[in-house]
C-alpha cells in the first residue's frame, strides 16, 4: 500500500507542476501581447507628431 501512495503522491506533485506550468506560460503569453500593443500605439503616436519628411534622408558622412 506504501508504495501506491508514492505513486499517488508523484503524480499529484506532475499534475501541479503542469498547472503551474500552464499558468507561467499564460502569463508569459499576456505580458508578450500587452508589450506588442503597447509597441504598436506608441508608433503611431510618433507617427503622429512627427513631419511626414523625417527620416527620409540621413547624411552618412562624418
Amino acid at each position: 500500500m506504501e508504495g501506491l501512495s508514492q505513486i499517488t503522491g508523484q503524480n499529484v506533485s506532475t499534475g501541479v507542476q503542469i498547472f503551474a506550468l500552464k499558468k507561467a506560460m499564460s502569463a508569459n503569453a499576456q505580458s508578450a501581447l500587452s508589450l506588442i500593443e503597447g509597441a504598436s500605439e506608441s508608433s503611431a503616436q510618433i507617427r503622429a507628431s512627427n513631419p511626414p519628411n523625417l527620416g527620409n534622408s540621413i547624411d552618412t558622412r562624418a
